[in-house]
């Protein structure tokens, strides 16, 4: 009897196993085969960046004083000329790195912060020709280089496959603008004109008569697109387009000589908003 009883919950001991076994390997099986729904994308990155930058300004001057006035469109004898605006074009090389925070929200999409730093050769320069009173032709150099920027933005996108992401993006920019503004060595003398309410300038042949330079933090904002394509799960690579404006700066350019018990003449040099587009690609490393 004993041994019935034995053999009997050997059986059912077997059995129950075997059913155990067969239960547990099903959702092995599609842990294995069954496909992710979507990639995380969640989290903090940071990574590196370079591209180029491109755009274009406008600077325009004016007498600070009587002397400088009578000296170019003010009526002095002889008779001088105004210095007109003239447009110029700014580009060059960039590069620089990012840090930012992105949340998917579900598999379709994600929205996150972005801060970057870019360090910077995008200049320019211009010359504008006119007339100096008695000195006779030369011209108005000015030269314009954006050092660096940086933007702060906010950005929000769409997951078209699980590794593709295309955003778009905006927020605050800054940036360091360093300008530098001459009238260049006169090759021939003229007797200085005289002062005018208390202002002169005197140009010597081989030193410039007139020189000055700028640098200023300029503030503005930013705003763009671009694509994201995750490598793997955690090296992402990208692209964006990216436009920078930022408030206009402004510079003076002084004479480099005046008449005995005079202040010297200057001009103020009014440039344009600083605005720029850069196009650069990068990998960011996802944390």
């Amino acid at each position: 009897m004993k041994k019935r009883i034995a053999y009997i919950a050997a059986l059912l001991a077997f059995g129950m196993t075997g059913a155990m076994a067969e239960e547990m390997a099903v959702p092995s099986s599609q842990f294995i085969t069954s496909r992710v729904p979507y990639l995380a994308w969640t989290g903090f990155y940071v990574g590196v960046n370079g591209g180029f930058a491109w755009g274009n300004s406008s600077v325009a001057f004016a007498a600070n004083d009587p002397a400088a006035q009578a000296g170019t469109c003010g009526g002095g004898a002889p008779r001088g000329q105004c210095i007109t605006s003239v447009d110029f074009r700014r580009d060059g090389a960039v590069a620089g790195g990012q840090f930012g925070y992105n949340w998917q929200v579900n598999a379709q999409w994600l929205v996150g912060a972005e801060a970057d730093y870019q360090w910077s050769n995008l200049d320019g320069s211009v010359s504008s020709s006119f007339r100096l009173g008695n000195i006779g032709a030369t011209n108005m150099v000015a030269s314009q280089t954006v050092e660096s920027f940086g933007t702060v933005r906010a950005r929000a996108g769409v997951l078209l496959t699980p590794p593709l992401l295309l955003y778009g993006t905006g927020g605050f920019a800054f940036g360091q603008v360093h300008e530098n503004l001459r009238v260049p060595a006169v090759a021939t003398g003229g007797l200085p004109p005289p002062p005018a309410g208390g202002f002169s300038y005197v140009c010597t042949i081989g030193t410039a008569c007139f020189a000055g330079a700028a640098s200023q933090t300029l503030f503005g904002w930013s705003a763009g697109a671009g694509a994201e394509y995750a490598i793997t799960t955690n090296l992402i690579f990208r692209t964006e387009l990216l436009y920078v404006h930022l408030s206009p700066p402004t510079a003076t350019v002084t004479a480099t000589a005046a008449a005995a018990g005079t202040t010297p003449a200057s001009f103020a040099a009014g440039f344009s908003s600083v605005y720029f587009a850069v196009m650069r690609a990068g990998l960011n490393y996802k944390f």
